[in-house]
């Protein structure tokens, strides 16, 4: 899995008070379906779909790294590294 430099500073040393908004691109239709289960267990929202099968979640910065531990997840990025 891809992380991007920010993902992984918020996963090893996130802010109590801070919000990620970040674009996560599941590898199939099974990982998108553990993806809305986990940002839901965690307290996150997932936000809009994006073109070609990205997802706009956000969550606590501290529940990045719960994050980052799924299965079948591509790539997770920030949203405003992407412009999006």
């Amino acid at each position: 899995m891809y992380l991007s430099h920010p993902v992984r500073r918020m996963r090893d040393d996130p802010l109590d008070d801070e919000v990620a908004a970040l674009r996560v691109e599941p590898a199939d239709d099974d990982a998108r379906t553990a993806l809305e289960s986990r940002v839901e267990s965690l307290g996150g929202s997932l936000e809009r779909e994006l073109q070609f099968g990205g997802i706009v979640v956000s969550l606590a910065e501290p529940a990045v790294s719960d994050l980052c531990e799924l299965d079948g997840i591509e790539r997770i990025e920030t949203v405003d590294t992407l412009g999006y």
